[in-house]
């Protein structure tokens, strides 16, 4: 948790400093990340599913709200492999943490 060869007295200064990093930043940036990225992609996916549906409602825009409806198909896609790759940043990141918190000096 400290710097090897840190001087004694750095220890106060630094003990708060690195239980709010470790306990309280790391979980929350963690958290954050993962619901920004779900949000944004929802809120795409709700955007185009509305634009689907009320241009569908007017009967002369059905070619248009079918490219809306082709794309949000295309969007929940790109949503699957956006969150697959959020999915592996989120275990890397703990497994390089974890490794941190394990390791002896440095």
């Amino acid at each position: 948790m400290f710097p090897p060869g840190l001087p004694k007295p750095l220890y106060i200064l630094l003990t708060p400093i690195e239980l709010i990093s470790n306990l309280l930043v790391r979980p929350f940036t963690h958290s954050v990340r993962l619901f920004a990225n779900m949000f944004a992609g929802h809120l795409l996916l709700v955007t185009f599913s509305a634009l689907a549906w009320f241009l569908a409602s007017a009967s002369l825009w059905l070619l248009t709200s079918a490219l809306s409806f082709t794309v949000v198909t295309a969007l929940t896609g790109l949503e699957l492999l956006i969150q697959a790759l959020q999915a592996y940043i989120f275990t890397l990141l703990t497994a390089v943490y974890i490794s941190d918190a394990l390791s002896g000096e440095h």
